[in-house]
């Protein structure tokens, strides 16, 4: 949820309790007043004809309508003095309608020992309708300052929060591999300033920190590639030597082998960094099956030896936008897994769609958590020659172009696949 909406639904909800509870008051105040001027009336007209009463010792003439019954009576003895003042509801036979009322009962004597009481009922059915005619235009009322404040509230919060927007559109935009500066909107807000401060450091510090670590693996890939060169070179001279004795040979050859293990894993760390470090920026439409069909063709010869079967089951081109030299060392390292740990006689069955590619092959039962051998330096095999690094690299390709990669294995069934596109709404 943006910061906005979050601010929006706070203020809404609060708003609109604030709102209620004032209503509330408002409608529980104006009826308070409504009834304590129709009690003033009431005690006020019982005042008068108590008075009249108590004077004359005698039933005084009033004026009453339908809405405003008054009824006075002797009682014939001497009554201790009491007055009520409460509503009530009366219902109208002519209308069928119960109406609101309030009333008055007052009891006592005159000065002659004579007990009299007073009933004064008054309706309050239209101050009632005026009350409720007045809730519905308030609550109107308030429902339309809740809109207009929502409103202003929404564009003066646009406004203020625009240049944080511009701010992580650009920083969302920057190119660690562009010598262009990111230039961030000035503005007067304090907490955008810092913020556009730490964020021209932090983009600064990454530009830097990439030149630099690009720098370190140039000139590493440079300096080591040289001395393995000559150190293989040197070593496949002796190994031709005729005069050479036989434990010297075996000496020279492990020489060999561990140089040509340690030149693989210099480019198989190097093609990792250059991946982490978007080395391999630019992208073409390439197709995966074209790619896979042209890596059996260069390694046809391979998969003879061990007569492996190779079944293919083709819906789509399979186009991508990726690097092409990356698309080649995602297909070769996985094919050239699937033969190397693939049994005499078996088969490589791959499957290509609008938006996956799967890679099946036989081999022997999985000794670990095909999730681990995603990990550096995690190999499945005793190969001295395995350096361990041909799936990491694959996992980070698929990262890189946020392809989703799954292995599984049951028995000896291995499956490898890749969703190279999400086809989900």
């Amino acid at each position: 949820m943006k910061l906005q909406t979050k601010n929006t639904y706070y203020f809404l909800i609060f708003s609109s309790l604030a709102m209620v509870a004032g209503g509330m008051f408002l409608y529980f105040t104006i009826r308070k007043d409504i009834n304590r001027q129709i009690d003033t009336s009431l005690v006020t007209e019982k005042d008068i004809i108590r008075d009249q009463l108590e004077q004359t010792d005698s039933i005084p003439n009033f004026y009453a309508d339908f809405k405003h019954q008054i009824d006075v009576r002797f009682t014939g003895r001497n009554t201790q003095e009491y007055e009520i003042i409460d509503d009530t509801i009366i219902h109208d036979d002519s209308t069928g309608v119960d109406l609101p009322y309030r009333y008055i009962i007052y009891q006592g004597s005159t000065p002659r020992k004579r007990g009299y009481s007073i009933s004064i009922m008054q309706s309050v059915d239209e101050k009632i309708h005026l009350l409720e005619s007045v809730s519905v235009y308030t609550f109107g009322l308030f429902i339309s300052l809740l809109v207009i404040s929502l409103l202003i509230n929404f564009l003066i919060s646009n406004r203020l929060w625009q240049p944080f927007y511009i701010s992580v559109r650009k920083a969302e935009r920057f190119n660690i591999l562009s010598d262009a500066t990111l230039e961030l909107p000035d503005t007067n807000i304090q907490e955008f300033k810092q913020l556009n401060r730490v964020i021209e450091k932090m983009t600064r510090k990454m530009r830097n920190d990439y030149l630099s670590l690009k720098e370190f693996n140039e000139n590493a890939s440079h300096e080591l590639q040289t001395p393995l060169a000559i150190i293989r070179s040197k070593t496949e001279l002796l190994m031709q030597k005729k005069d050479i004795r036989k434990d010297s040979l075996d000496l020279i050859k492990s020489i060999n082998d561990a140089t040509n293990k340690l030149f693989k894993l210099n480019q198989g760390l190097l093609l990792i960094s250059k991946i982490e470090n978007q080395y391999y920026h630019e992208v073409t439409n390439l197709s995966l099956v074209a790619v896979i069909r042209n890596w059996f063709d260069n390694y046809r010869e391979i998969m003879q030896l061990k007569n492996i079967t190779i079944n293919s089951e083709v819906s789509s081109e399979g186009l991508v936008e990726m690097n092409e030299a990356l698309a080649e060392v995602l297909i070769s390292n996985l094919l050239s897994n699937a033969v190397r740990y693939n049994i005499s006689n078996g088969f490589i069955e791959w499957q290509i769609d609008d938006s996956n590619l799967t890679i099946i092959n036989s081999g022997l039962p999985l000794k670990t958590n095909p999730e681990y051998l995603f990990r550096r330096f995690n190999k499945e095999s005793d190969n001295p020659q395995s350096v361990g690094l041909g799936l990491s690299i694959v996992k980070k390709i698929t990262d890189s172009y946020r392809m989703d990669i799954r292995y599984t294995c049951q028995e000896n069934i291995h499956q490898v696949r890749i969703r190279f596109r999400n086809t989900e709404a």
